[in-house]
């Protein structure tokens, strides 16, 4: 087993800061002005065109599509016998919704638009749309520095890290989640790609997984065309944007928003 300590330490500060915010979110007076603050910020931003390309951002965050990736990504490796990194990441895939709902439920904490979503989902602490996506992006950027080197390594993780950046402000701009709810999914999916990263540190050598990662790529893209056009028009209406018969959107008189 290698460099389990070196990552154990990260994943380890990451859970101590994760606890210190829930503890901080319990106690609601202490962040709900500045959670407030910065959602009217970001939604102050709102208009009709960057209203279309956020719901879109923020498809490529939604269930369906993140587990049709996931499945991909672990049968990939599979294929290519890295046992352990096929395990660690199916283990991470798999725990993370589990243990985000468990959360959500002993915090209780509601959403900015509190009809959005129900049951377990209903409540916003923290985004399990954002945690999801940091686990799936970020365990697709390991597969990266596994797979890749040189220019396309770094242009290759950096586009994902930004993907995931933007999902978490979408959360934000679309009135789903508040800022501290996003930023409290990135410190737990940092601990889940713990488990990521331990899988793939137990294989040699880099550039073993060229190819595979080409195959995750090909679906992953496949995933986002067919997904984003088949839901566009539902998640529109899901996330209270009216959408006029010329193509634009009102915000004055779209649902829920006062």
């Amino acid at each position: 087993m290698r460099h389990t300590t070196s990552h154990l330490m990260p994943a380890l500060l990451a859970a101590a800061v994760f606890a210190g915010l829930a503890v901080v979110v319990l106690n609601d007076e202490m962040i709900s002005a500045v959670d407030l603050a910065l959602s009217d910020g970001v939604q102050a931003l709102r208009s009709p065109a960057s209203d279309w390309i956020v719901v879109l951002v923020t498809l490529f965050g939604d269930a369906t599509a993140l587990t049709l990736i996931a499945i991909t990504i672990v049968f990939t490796l599979l294929l290519r016998r890295a046992w352990w990194a096929a395990g660690m990441s199916a283990l991470a895939f798999v725990t993370t919704p589990l243990i985000v709902k468990a959360i959500k439920v002993f915090v209780g904490r509601e959403r900015p638009m509190a009809d959005l979503y129900s049951g377990v989902e209903s409540f916003s602490f923290p985004s399990g749309h954002m945690t999801n996506s940091t686990v799936i992006y970020g365990a697709l950027a390991i597969l990266a520095a596994h797979a890749l080197t040189g220019a396309w390594k770094r242009l290759v993780i950096g586009g994902l890290i930004l993907l995931i950046v933007l999902i978490g402000i979408s959360r934000v701009y679309l009135g789903a989640h508040w800022p501290t709810d996003v930023i409290g999914a990135v410190l737990l999916a940092s601990v889940m790609l713990f488990l990521v990263e331990f899988g793939f540190h137990q294989l040699p050598g880099e550039g073993r997984f060229a190819r595979p990662f080409a195959l995750v790529m090909v679906v992953v893209v496949a995933v986002w065309t067919v997904y984003s056009a088949l839901t566009l028009g539902v998640a529109l209406d899901k996330y209270a944007v009216d959408v006029t018969p010329d193509g634009t959107i009102d915000l004055e008189t779209a649902p829920g928003r006062n």
